[in-house]
């Protein structure tokens, strides 16, 4: 059991204890507990309950629903994504030293901490609208949503940052392992590369709810430029980010792979033109013996030239399509 333990990412927000994990029933309820849990407090602070609905309040409680919950699924998702890695890595386990270093309870808190409270300062330089100021319960409930709601984006945030590096430390021993062969068509990292694409999907449904939200606030300071160009940076953010997880990685695994299938191609070019040379030596001879030696040669041109077809129909990285080269 403790092997398990050393051997997965287990954060305290979803631990791992003889029972199991968390089930998605389980982290729907608490995800849903604390949206829900904001939403009233914040509805019954108000004295004019419209507001709630007026200045997306409803909104914001959406938000950090679905960033919690969102983290859940990223988390179980990043899981098979490291057990993957190590396959591949084999006794190199450098995932597992980027997880431990970069994904710890303490840098995880420390993130959410850190921007939470950036979140919450600028919910406050955009400026909270008027109508919050009319009672200190709702004008504190506002700023503890901006606070939950980049409390739980600072973790990911943090998670997106480590996947970068994990993938940039990842990418070079892909050289030694992959396989054009593997019927995934990627040599054998597919699923590494759905995974991002599954991680930028969550990062831009966060970020497009987080736009809705901005949008639709009466901000008291939007009339100051530097104020527009603060509130146009914290929209665009998440969208930045989302393709950030899917593009960095990509690059750097569209390398290697060119690497490899460049070095690979090489090796079986020059093997095919051996190979060449000695069939055209018995080009013009009919002895029995050496027909079956050309038989055989003739059978391993074929081979080497499936080799290089299924070479070059391998995709590079996720973000592209069938090679040409």
């Amino acid at each position: 059991m403790q092997k398990l333990k050393k051997t997965n990412f287990y954060p305290f927000y979803d631990p791992y204890s003889d029972s199991g994990g968390l089930g998605y029933g389980g982290k729907l309820a608490i995800s849903l507990g604390f949206g829900a849990g904001y939403a009233l407090l914040q509805y019954y602070s108000l004295p004019d309950k419209m507001i709630f609905f007026s200045e997306n309040c409803w909104i914001l409680a959406l938000i950090i629903s679905t960033a919690f919950f969102a983290l859940y699924i990223a988390t179980d998702i990043f899981r098979n994504s490291l057990s993957t890695m190590r396959e591949i890595e084999g006794k190199y386990v450098g995932s597992l030293k980027v997880v431990d270093e970069w994904m710890n309870d303490r840098w995880l808190l420390l993130a959410g901490f850190a921007f939470g409270t950036i979140n919450t300062t600028v919910g406050h330089v955009l400026g909270v609208p008027s109508v919050f100021f009319e009672s200190t319960s709702s004008l504190v409930m506002v700023y503890l949503g901006f606070f939950l709601g980049g409390f739980t984006s600072g973790m990911g945030l943090l998670a997106i940052t480590a996947v970068i590096v994990l993938y940039l430390k990842f990418a070079p021993s892909l050289q030694y392992t992959l396989d054009p062969n593997n019927p995934d068509g990627n040599g054998g990292i597919k699923k590494l590369g759905d995974s991002l694409w599954f991680f930028g999907g969550l990062i831009g449904a966060v970020g497009f709810l987080v736009s809705i939200h901005m949008f639709g606030v009466s901000w008291t300071y939007m009339h100051k430029p530097y104020v527009q160009f603060i509130f146009l940076f914290w929209i665009s953010l998440p969208y930045v980010l989302a393709v950030s997880i899917v593009l960095i990685p990509g690059l750097a695994v569209r390398r290697q792979v060119s690497y490899f299938k460049s070095y690979k191609s090489g090796q079986l070019k020059q093997e095919k033109v051996k190979l060449y040379s000695s069939y055209k030596q018995f080009e013009s001879k009919e002895d029995e013996e050496i027909i079956s030696e050309k038989k055989e040669l003739g059978e391993k041109l074929e081979r080497i030239q499936s080799e290089l077809e299924t070479l070059k129909k391998m995709r590079n990285s996720h973000i592209d399509g069938k090679s040409s080269d």
